[in-house]
C-alpha cells in the first residue's frame, strides 16, 4: 500500500485595521503604512523650507 500524503496550505487572511473605512478598497496594510510615511515626509520637508525662507528672509529682506 502506498500512503498518500496531503499537504494543508493556510492562507493567513488580514484585515486592513490601520487603513480608515473610505480608503480600505485602494491600500493594504503596508501600502497605507508607505503612503503615511511620504505623506510625513513631504509635511515635514515643506515645514523646514518654510521655516528656512523664513529666516532667510529675516537675515536679509529680498523684497522692497
Amino acid at each position: 500500500m502506498s500512503e498518500r500524503t496531503t499537504t494543508v496550505r493556510e492562507v493567513a487572511s488580514v484585515d486592513n485595521d490601520l487603513v480608515p473605512a473610505p480608503w480600505k478598497t485602494l491600500f493594504t496594510n503596508e501600502e497605507w503604512l508607505t503612503h503615511r510615511i511620504i505623506v510625513l515626509t513631504s509635511y515635514g520637508g515643506l515645514a523646514i523650507a518654510i521655516v528656512a525662507h523664513i529666516l532667510v528672509y529675516a537675515w536679509n529682506p529680498w523684497l522692497p
